[in-house]
């Protein structure tokens, strides 16, 4: 039925429903935001035009929003888990505050062109949006990263929205529609055997067939049966279903084959979340077996 629905009414770009949500999020900021700064402009004698401070918002909110599908990313890209957690923090630290120099740098650039008429800002004019809104910026960015994180597991339209697990848990995804050729096609998660991360894509592997939707593996991950599908690294996950056998390694990875051949590595900071996989699948066979 969603997938159904999904080619009767096509869902927009991941990266265009990411923006939406980051312009949302930037202008109901920076309304919170208004009235310090009209209160700060008439202790100093200065007047804020309505238009000047709509558009300047307006500009500000569409700058904020283009930093959603980057943060997204990086958060997918470092999570904060596992055996490289520190690092992956370190990096998303050091993320954080490059996004929001990067804001400053370019909001200045666009204030000297739209209002002061200039080719480039004054250093002075860096140095105080730096001082007075760098800080505020990193705080902005952290909460919009989580706050992203969450509308994104939205699955369901109509003003639907379930928490992760209970998406995953209740109603988890059975088919994904892609196109093929120019053509929508449905694919049977079932007849998945392995998926992994291609760039900003999802390749999921059928046999000899690869279908690509885009997606983050993360996002991917929620929406899944967890009985089914399993992460066995940072960039892949396989079908519980599909696993031939499971071969250590001596850096304490392992490699994971299929029944189909394929062998995908798994990294030993997802080799727990694996063998209670396996686990499972056991007992209910075992379940199954003796009824």
């Amino acid at each position: 039925m969603d997938a159904t629905r999904a080619m009767i009414h096509p869902v927009p770009p991941l990266w265009l429903r990411q923006g939406a949500y980051g312009f949302i999020y930037w202008l109901a900021f920076l309304l919170v935001l208004e009235p310090g700064n009209l209160m700060r402009a008439s202790e100093m004698g200065a007047h804020l035009g309505l238009s000047h401070e709509a558009v300047r918002m307006l500009g500000a909110a569409l700058i904020g929003a283009a930093t959603t599908p980057a943060m997204l990313l990086l958060g997918d890209r470092f999570p904060v888990r596992g055996q490289h957690r520190l690092r992956n923090l370190l990096f998303q630290v050091l993320g954080i505050g490059g996004f929001a120099l990067g804001l400053i740098l370019l909001s200045c650039l666009l204030a000297a062109w739209g209002f002061s008429h200039a080719w480039l800002p004054t250093l002075g004019e860096i140095y105080w949006q730096v001082a007075d809104n760098w800080l505020l910026l990193v705080y902005a960015l952290i909460a919009q990263a989580a706050v992203a994180h969450l509308l994104t597991t939205w699955r369901r339209s109509g003003g639907e929205a379930p928490s992760v697990l209970a998406s995953t848990a209740a109603r988890p995804l059975s088919h994904v529609t892609t196109k093929v050729r120019g053509r929508q096609v449905q694919v049977a998660l079932d007849r998945v055997d392995w998926l992994e991360t291609q760039g900003n894509y999802l390749a999921l592997h059928a046999g000899d067939t690869t279908y690509l939707i885009r997606q983050t593996i993360t996002a991917f991950e929620a929406q899944l049966d967890p009985r089914q599908f399993v992460r066995v690294h940072r960039r892949a996950m396989v079908s519980l279903h599909g696993i031939r056998d499971l071969k250590p390694l001596t850096n304490g990875d392992a490699e994971l084959r299929l029944r189909t051949g394929q062998v995908v590595r798994v990294s030993r900071s997802y080799r727990k979340q694996l063998a209670a996989g396996i686990e499972q699948i056991k007992v209910t066979a075992d379940s199954s077996r003796s009824f």
